[in-house]
């Protein structure tokens, strides 16, 4: 939240000094690096400010020397009542970057997928 507020006020033209308390980050400063995922957010300002996030850190990423790999997210459904969470999430939030997978289409996007009862999969291309 620091950098985040640190890049809005020097784009903003103001002069920024970022204080670490470590000498390495820990804790808050990494516990979610490396997830720019904004599917897990409700539709509306939440979805919207993650998207921006998101936005934020494509651009920021290659200036810091950070390697983004925008692979997309696969939830895997081996139960009836999971499936039917990924199918009401998709009819629910209207979202064209999401989309529903057979077994087959899961295991090609990743060749960790056990397919041995999958009954589907919700893809995000975010």
């Amino acid at each position: 939240m620091g950098l985040a507020h640190a890049l809005a006020a020097a784009k903003r033209g103001l002069k920024v000094v970022v204080f670490e308390r470590n000498l390495y980050a820990v804790g808050a400063s990494i516990r979610n690096f490396g997830m720019i995922w904004p599917v897990g957010q409700p539709a509306g300002i939440l979805y919207e400010r993650a998207l921006r996030a998101r936005e934020i850190w494509t651009e920021v990423a290659p200036q810091a020397g950070i390697a983004l790999d925008p692979c997309g997210s696969l939830h895997l459904a081996y139960r009836a009542d999971e499936m039917d969470v990924l199918q009401e999430f998709v009819e629910t939030q209207g979202r064209d970057s999401v989309r529903l997978l057979d077994a087959a289409e899961a295991a090609e996007k990743s060749p960790a997928v056990v397919t041995k009862g999958l009954l589907g999969a919700l893809w995000s291309e975010q």
